[in-house]
C-alpha cells in the first residue's frame, strides 16, 4: 500500500470505517473523491485487499497526454490504455485522476463498461474487473459544461467516497504521525511519546500535501529524531507558503482574522509573563503551565527573541 491508511476520529473517516466492509464486498464502482495527497490510492488498495475478490490490482493513471497502464509491484507498459478494462479476468482496475481523460477516450472507456455490463446481464458469474476511480476536481460542474459524458459520469459514480483534507481533521495527525512512524522503523524499536511540542507543531500546520508530505516528515523524524528539527522545518514552510501567496491575504476570511487575533494574543501574554520572569523562560513556562519546549516552539513561531538581559535560567 502506498500510504498506510488509517481512518482516525473524524466524522467522516469514522463513518467509512464502519462502511469499509460493505463497501469493499459489494462490487460496486466506486468514485473516491478528495485533494491531492489525501490517500484515495491506498483507500483504493484496502477496498481491494478487503473485498475478497482474487485477481490483481492495476493502476490506469489518467493523463493528458493519454493513460497508462501500472499493474502493482511492475514497472510501466509499454502501450498500455483502457483496453485492459475489457479483459474477463477478475481483479481490480483503479482509474486515477479520471477527469483528466479526453472525450474519445471517455467514449472508449463508457464502450467498454457498457459491454461489460451487458456479459453480465442476467449471468452475475461472468467475471470482470471491478472499477474503482479517483479524482482531486469537483466533476459535476465538469459534467454540467459537458467536459465530461454525464453517462459515464454515472457508471463510475455508483459509490462516492470524499476523502478530507488534513487541515480538516486535524484531530487525527498524531495518531495518523504514530502510525507512519512505525511503519518506517520497520521492525525497529518501537519509537517513544511524541513530545507535545511536536505534536503541537504538526496539528498547527496546513499539510498542503496532505497525507503524503506527512509521510515524508514521518520518515524524516525517524532518521533524525529531532522534533527541533521537525517544528522548525514545519514552521519554514508556513512562512514561504504564506510569502508565496500575499493576494490571499487582502481579503482575509473570518476564520483567518480570528486565528491571526488569537495567535497576536498569545505573543502578547507570552511577551508580558517573560518580562515579568526577566525572560527566565523555565519560569516563564511554569507560569504559564505549559513545557519548556513548548514555550521555545511559542516564542520562536512568535519571533520572540531571548533579552540580553535574561535572567540565568537556573535562577
Amino acid at each position: 500500500m502506498t500510504t498506510p491508511f488509517v481512518f482516525g476520529n473524524h466524522h467522516r473517516m469514522r463513518d467509512l470505517g464502519r462502511r469499509i466492509g460493505f463497501i469493499a464486498r459489494s462490487g460496486l464502482p466506486v468514485m473516491i473523491e478528495g485533494t491531492s495527497g489525501t490517500g484515495k490510492e491506498a483507500l483504493a488498495e484496502l477496498l481491494h485487499e478487503s473485498g475478497g475478490t482474487p485477481g490483481a490490482f492495476t493502476r490506469i493513471i489518467c493523463r493528458k497526454s493519454g493513460p497508462a497502464s501500472y499493474p502493482a509491484g511492475s514497472m510501466v507498459n509499454s502501450a498500455a490504455d483502457l483496453s485492459v478494462l475489457s479483459s474477463r479476468r477478475p481483479g481490480t482496475v483503479f482509474l486515477k485522476n479520471v477527469y483528466l481523460l479526453s472525450p474519445a477516450e471517455q467514449d472508449q472507456l463508457l464502450a467498454v463498461l457498457e459491454e461489460i455490463a451487458a456479459r453480465q446481464n442476467g449471468n452475475h458469474r461472468v467475471a470482470a474487473p471491478r472499477i474503482i476511480s479517483s479524482t482531486t476536481e469537483s466533476l459535476e460542474p465538469l459534467v454540467s459544461r459537458r467536459e465530461l459524458n454525464p453517462a459515464l459520469y454515472h457508471r463510475l459514480s455508483v459509490y462516492r467516497i470524499y476523502l478530507p483534507p488534513l487541515r480538516e481533521r486535524r484531530e487525527d495527525i498524531p495518531e495518523l504521525f504514530t502510525h507512519m512512524v512505525c511503519s518506517a522503523v520497520n521492525g525497529g524499536s518501537a519509537p517513544k511519546p511524541l513530545p507535545s511540542a511536536l505534536v503541537e507543531g504538526l496539528m498547527a500546520y496546513d499539510w498542503p500535501g496532505n497525507l503524503r508530505e506527512l509521510h515524508n516528515i514521518a520518515r524524516t523524524y525517524v532518521v533524525t529524531a529531532d522534533a527541533d528539527e521537525i517544528i522548525a522545518e514545519l514552521s519554514d514552510r508556513s512562512r514561504l507558503a504564506a510569502s508565496a501567496s500575499p493576494g490571499q491575504l487582502d481579503h482575509p476570511s473570518l476564520k483567518e482574522q480570528v486565528k491571526g487575533a488569537s495567535q497576536k494574543l498569545e505573543s502578547e501574554i507570552i511577551l508580558r509573563t517573560l518580562e515579568r520572569h526577566r525572560w527566565n523562560r523555565r519560569r516563564a513556562a511554569q507560569s504559564l503551565q505549559i513545557s519548556y519546549r513548548s514555550l521555545l516552539y511559542k516564542m520562536k513561531n512568535c519571533n520572540l527573541r531571548i533579552e540580553a538581559q535574561a535572567a540565568p535560567e537556573g535562577e
